[in-house]
């Protein structure tokens, strides 16, 4: 086992970069997967809902303008079937950015502009990780809890029986 796909399975977070660009595809691909990500990468947006309908995937990283259709359009797809994916839009496009509103609307957590390195746009997954983790634990411990409040109901209507 190669050392990055250690950390993947250590680090145990799916992410799907979708751009028509290749080029941005294979170059999130290389700086995501050494930084321990598991990875994929699509370059066509109708066949990346279908891969978020049919896989799990924490994060995706989704360019704004692209043909057949938009990225506005691909999360109000995804939206339909997946509320709980985090959405972070980028564009090359500054004066193309799409409204506040938007953004809004369709529930997508983050914004960032293309730009030859990556800083900002790996800051931004960095952080949507750990609001991913968070979120996960927060369920997790709602879980716990629901059972544990069944278990005290259980034991109160039997105690109240006897």
């Amino acid at each position: 086992m190669r050392k990055n796909e250690h950390i993947a399975q250590l680090n145990g977070y799916k992410i799907i970069a979708v751009d028509d660009e290749n080029g941005i595809v294979d170059s999130l691909s290389i700086f995501l997967k050494r930084s321990g990500y598991e990875f994929t990468g699509v370059t066509d947006p109708l066949e990346a809902i279908e891969k978020v309908k049919n896989e799990h995937f924490d994060l995706m990283v989704l360019d704004f303008i692209m043909e057949p259709i938009h990225g506005d359009k691909v999360v109000e797809e995804i939206r339909k079937f997946n509320k709980e994916l985090y959405i972070l839009l980028l564009t090359g496009h500054k004066d193309l950015a799409p409204p506040l509103e938007t953004i809004r609307r369709l529930d997508i957590q983050g914004y960032c502009e293309k730009s030859d390195k990556f800083d900002q746009l790996l800051l931004l997954i960095e952080s949507g990780i750990k609001s991913i983790k968070q979120m996960n634990e927060i369920k997790r411990i709602n879980n716990e809890l629901s059972g544990t409040y069944e278990k005290l109901e259980k034991a109160y209507l039997d105690s109240v029986q006897t």
